[in-house]
């Protein structure tokens, strides 16, 4: 019998996939959303002259929790095009639209599964129309803050603004409330990265003139006014300091910043020149701004970079981290690093390996515990191709006027969907699109025996409008429409 539950024990903790249950439901047009801890499956039902859309709230564990059905009228199920959602101002809203309309009706619900709104017959180029005129968007509550830039004669104008929901019963339209002016001359960009009630920051590079560097403002979110700004960069330094990510300590109001930084002969942005091709290491910085936003701490850290044996000395080799998941604890810190690869003299780069760091308290100075920078062959085995139309892992910008921005923008097909580490090992969920097969791929990369290994989880056709949710570390759904009338959520433990 103990012989049996060894055996039993060790197949479960090799398997990467753990198990995958599906649940099907009656909808056309499906589509899910994790809200509130909840899942919610919607789609349209309905018999050939009338239907309506049908919401089900179900728990992490696919139990349905309770129910909805709002009348669409008499229009056939089938002609409507795939339900979709989104989560803002803290409410579930379900879009549903006609195929042969360009009008979209909003079923809006609270966190009690209360039905607040219908609201019918809404313009798709006025569906939340702010944030198709902006790039730069940030929400905070019923705000929204966006930065915009205006070309004329005198140069280009930067300006931080203000909306605020103007009901919560209509489509989301806003109220303009403040407009911030940056300086007129030298801003090259402005990225919001965290808001509160009383306050709004930026990451603001500065391209020329005597305030020449990066900075970190704070804006005063009531009044639009400028509460603070610190520059990076030392005085008379012409190192460039790259956003990576941020923690706020909400107890001690200390701001830690962290991200990748590069010498004026790596990065020269004056003269728009990058020469980091086959560096030894890569160089991070960490810094910590009090309240009153002077730096309280400011350390550099050099990582190897670890190329692989075969790598020819003529290869060139680029390596860019967008670091996130920034912590802190009793020993220091901890953070992840996406590295990016990029082996020509093109301004694009390929997803190519996560590693997990951390910085250590030492003697009252912070210590990078040994790591490197490297790739993973097995994720380039997972989606490399020579391809050059393919846009999986893909990260581009036009020039170098661009560069800072590559360190934060989205990705439009990212590989790691998400990444983790168990009995200290790195695990990731990745996901491509296959273009030759029409489907998008679902794989887990784990150690099966001490190896690692990728093991396919899902692979549905583009048809089937395949999307995923990730619920928690251990456990994500997968969800398609796997034929008329049937949409799937599938839980799959990993």
């Amino acid at each position: 019998m103990r012989a049996k539950i060894k055996y039993i024990l060790l197949v479960y903790f090799l398997m990467p996939v753990l198990l995958a249950q599906p649940k099907q439901f009656n909808l056309i047009s499906g589509n899910c959303q994790l809200f509130n801890g909840n899942v919610y499956a919607f789609g349209i039902s309905g018999q050939k002259q009338n239907s309506s859309c049908v919401i089900y709230k179900l728990n992490q564990q696919l139990k349905v929790q309770d129910s909805l059905i709002v009348n669409l009228g008499k229009t056939p199920a089938d002609n409507y095009l795939q339900v979709f959602s989104d989560t803002l101002h803290n409410y579930l809203n379900v879009y549903i639209q006609r195929k042969d309309k360009k009008l979209i009706t909003i079923l809006r619900l609270n966190k009690l599964f209360e039905l607040t709104a219908t609201i019918e017959d809404v313009d798709v180029a006025r569906l939340n129309s702010i944030s198709n005129f902006e790039n730069e968007l940030f929400y905070y509550k019923n705000d929204v803050y966006t930065v915009k830039s205006q070309t004329d004669t005198g140069g280009k104008q930067f300006y931080l603004n203000k909306y605020t929901l103007k009901s919560e019963l209509k489509n989301f339209e806003y109220e303009p409330k403040w407009q911030f002016p940056f300086e007129r001359k030298n801003i090259n960009s402005a990225h919001i990265f965290y808001a509160d009630k009383k306050q709004v920051m930026l990451y603001v590079n500065v391209s020329g003139g005597l305030k020449f560097g990066q900075w970190i403002l704070k804006v005063n979110s009531v009044t639009g006014k400028l509460i603070r700004g610190t520059k990076l960069n030392d005085k008379g330094e012409s190192t460039s300091y790259q956003y990576g990510t941020f923690l706020m300590d909400t107890t001690s109001k200390t701001l830690s910043v962290i991200g990748q930084r590069f010498t004026e002969a790596q990065f020269d942005q004056r003269t728009n020149k990058l020469a980091i091709s086959n560096a030894l290491f890569a160089s991070i910085y960490l810094m910590d701004i009090d309240s009153a936003g002077e730096v309280i701490l400011k350390q550099d850290f050099k990582i190897p970079i670890n190329e692989p044996k075969t790598t020819s000395k003529k290869t060139i080799s680029n390596y860019l981290l967008r670091l996130n998941n920034l912590n802190k604890n009793r020993e220091g810190f901890s953070f992840n690093g996406d590295i990016y690869k990029n082996t020509n003299t093109t301004l694009c780069y390929l997803y190519a390996n996560t590693v997990s760091y951390k910085l250590i308290t030492e003697d009252e100075t912070l210590v990078l515990e040994k790591n490197s920078v490297g790739t993973n062959p097995a994720i380039e085995k997972y989606y490399f191709n020579t391809d050059k139309m393919d846009m999986n892992g893909k990260l581009c910008v036009d020039s170098l006027v661009q560069f800072e921005t590559i360190f934060y923008k989205g990705l439009n097909f990212p590989i790691k969907k998400y990444f983790k580490t168990v009995d200290n090992s790195p695990v990731w969920l990745l996901t491509r699109s296959d273009i030759k097969k029409n489907s998008i791929n679902y794989t887990v990369l784990s150690p099966v025996n001490k190896i690692y290994q990728l093991t396919v989880v899902d692979d549905i056709l583009k048809s089937k409008d395949p999307s995923i949710i990730i619920l928690s570390p251990t456990q994500f759904i997968l969800s398609s429409q796997e034929e008329y009338g049937k949409f799937q959520l599938k839980l799959v433990a990993w």
